[in-house]
């Protein structure tokens, strides 16, 4: 007993120190925001998670039986399509650890210490003549290239026009109204774009200079969705997806959704607080509430707003009442 006394003693007197990346330790960013502090200096987002590889059976086990599938019976294409998909879901997200950044001005900024695999901060940068729209950074140094990806933050200018986007069922065909098919569509099926949007993004395109996706799924389906926008050649934009390290968490409920919604989409309206936005979703789920909610506290500055109307309500639905400039698909 006093032996235990003495380590509980020493633990508490001596807390666990911060530790460097290891070699087994992987870096992941995900895209940010950038964008004007001041005349001279412009602030980018850093988001980044820190995680080890795992084989983690148990999750495995408990992602097949969410999917409610026999992987005997699947394809092998549908087999690779699974184990890619899901490995984000298997990794150990570290804790307390520390690393730098380093950007194309030579610039270099400590992080955070990691706290459950996350490490996030905005870095003052001084602004580069001309303003370039895709700031990069990478981990200052890595020991361990292999295991370190470069991140970006999107730079807007003070003015202009702002597109945000929900992803399911608004750009990607996801069918989030039946569980059993949305669990297939993301971790077994081929992304599929949605019918129409591309008309849609075409004339986005035309009106807009900064995109940024904001959707309820999990930051574990960000390398799957990156390839899917560079295949279907969507617009390069920032992402605000949802984090959560639990499986069980994979699909919200409707509270949770518009929470995480609501928060990004607060963020991005006060980070550029001269810029319209037009606001992008779908009828499946609280896109028209949400963003009804944002016409009416910010009506000069939402121009617009276009669901896909996949329950098929039509122009006169009570949903799009506050919205006098909409476009359906």
């Amino acid at each position: 007993m006093v032996r235990l006394l003495l380590l509980l003693t020493m633990l508490i007197a001596f807390p666990a120190q911060a530790g460097e990346l290891k070699a087994d330790e992987y870096v992941r960013f995900i895209p940010g925001i950038a964008y004007d502090a001041n005349v001279d200096t412009i602030e980018a987002e850093v988001n980044a998670f820190v995680y080890e590889q795992e084989s983690r059976p148990l999750v495995t086990l408990a992602l097949h039986v969410l999917l409610d599938i026999d992987t005997e019976e699947l394809a092998p294409q549908q087999k690779q399509t699974l184990a890619e998909r899901s490995a984000l879901f298997r990794v150990d997200f570290e804790g307390d650890k520390t690393f730098a950044v380093r950007f194309a001005d030579g610039s270099v900024h400590a992080m955070p210490e990691t706290h459950d695999g996350k490490s996030a901060r905005r870095v003052r940068l001084k602004k580069p003549a001309p303003p370039q729209k895709e700031i990069r950074f990478a981990v200052d140094q890595p020991r361990f290239p292999e295991n370190v990806e470069s991140g970006l933050a999107f730079y807007a200018a003070p003015e202009g026009i702002s597109v945000i986007l929900d992803i399911d069922d608004t750009l990607k065909d996801s069918n989030v109204l039946d569980r059993k098919a949305l669990l297939r569509n993301t971790f077994l099926n081929e992304y599929q774009a949605v019918a129409g949007i591309e008309g849609v993004l075409g004339r986005l395109r035309e009106k807009a200079d900064a995109f940024h996706y904001v959707s309820a799924s999990p930051i574990q389906l960000y390398p799957a969705l990156r390839n899917f926008f560079a295949r279907e050649n969507f617009p390069r934009g920032s992402f605000h997806l949802r984090e959560t390290t639990d499986l069980r968490d994979f699909i919200p409920d409707r509270e949770k959704l518009r929470a995480h919604k609501r928060q990004a989409i607060k963020r991005l309206l006060a980070a550029y607080p001269q810029r319209k936005f037009i606001l992008v979703g779908d009828t499946g789920e609280s896109d028209p509430e949400i963003y009804a909610e944002f016409k009416r506290e910010y009506p000069d500055r939402v121009l617009e707003a276009i669901f896909h109307d996949i329950t098929q309500e039509g122009r006169d639905s009570a949903r799009f009442k506050d919205f006098t400039d909409l476009l359906l698909y």
